[in-house]
């Protein structure tokens, strides 16, 4: 089943932010026949409100943003980013199980063409597999024109397909900063854009238990929660199992359980 792509009032927001940005130029040239720093603020201001819609993660202006779920059970959901990952994959999903967890893991394509015996154990431990680009261009996603974000995920796509039970119903951008291009691609490929309500930020924190301490803080019913996979393989690499654990074993204690939510239960404003 695909998802219903949810709808807010991201659509007027981003034709005013368009036709700001279109409008600047001739109101900067107008003012600034009697002062250029008036005639400037315009062009200052509409480049800055498109840089904030581009760059800062969750925001909504460009179009909606799955950013928890509907429930009134004390669930979250986990979603793992960035794998598959011969030196992780297996033993997340080894500690998943000994938690009774389920999650959804948003994996790289090329790196779902390399281990695809990954891939299928996924599936066949009961998770979720969705799209999250064919090579992960997180330096210049939010900056790549229409064909192509468009190739990068249809050729993650059409990996996830390429076996039964591999539906791609689910999209995550890298670092989750996405331009005005991909909505409308996601909205024609029929795919929910995945964002989070709390990150551990374990790409760039370097204890364990902080970035467990910081989701746990965060969540809640209905939260989605965002970890990685495959990252500090040669200097830590059980640094991502170890944040995985503790995020766990403090979710447990806690009354949580993790689920995989249905389709119609995914909403883009806060839990």
């Amino acid at each position: 089943m695909q998802p219903a792509v949810p709808k807010n009032n991201s659509r007027w927001t981003r034709r005013v932010l368009l036709g700001f940005a279109f409008v600047a130029p001739l109101l900067a040239l107008y003012l600034s026949r009697t002062n250029l720093v008036l005639g400037l603020t315009p062009l200052f201001s509409s480049h800055l409100l498109l840089l904030y819609a581009t760059l800062v993660p969750n925001c909504q202006w460009w179009g909606p943003v799955i950013r928890s779920f509907h429930t009134t059970q004390p669930e979250v959901w986990i979603t793992i980013d960035d794998g598959p990952s011969p030196a992780h994959t297996a033993k997340i999903l080894d500690l998943l199980e000994r938690f009774n967890a389920r999650a959804t893991f948003f994996v790289v394509g090329t790196r779902a063409e390399e281990y695809p015996h990954l891939i299928t154990e996924i599936l066949s431990r009961g998770h979720e597999i969705a799209n999250h680009t064919y090579t992960h261009p997180s330096g210049m996603f939010w900056a790549a024109g229409p064909a192509r974000i468009a190739a990068e995920i249809d050729l993650c796509a059409e990996l996830l397909r390429s076996s039964p039970d591999r539906p791609a119903r689910l999209f995550r951008a890298p670092a989750g900063l996405r331009n005005l291009f991909v909505h409308p691609e996601l909205v024609r490929r029929g795919l929910a854009l995945i964002g989070w309500t709390v990150r551990g930020l374990d790409t760039v924190r370097r204890e364990p238990v902080l970035v467990a301490e910081k989701i746990l803080r965060g969540a809640k019913a209905g939260a989605i929660i965002l970890l990685h996979e495959g990252h500090r393989v040669a200097k830590d690499p059980g640094f991502n199992l170890r944040c995985l654990e503790l995020t766990l074993s403090g979710l447990t204690e806690r009354g949580y359980q993790c689920v995989i939510p249905q389709p119609e239960q995914l909403r883009t404003h806060d839990a």
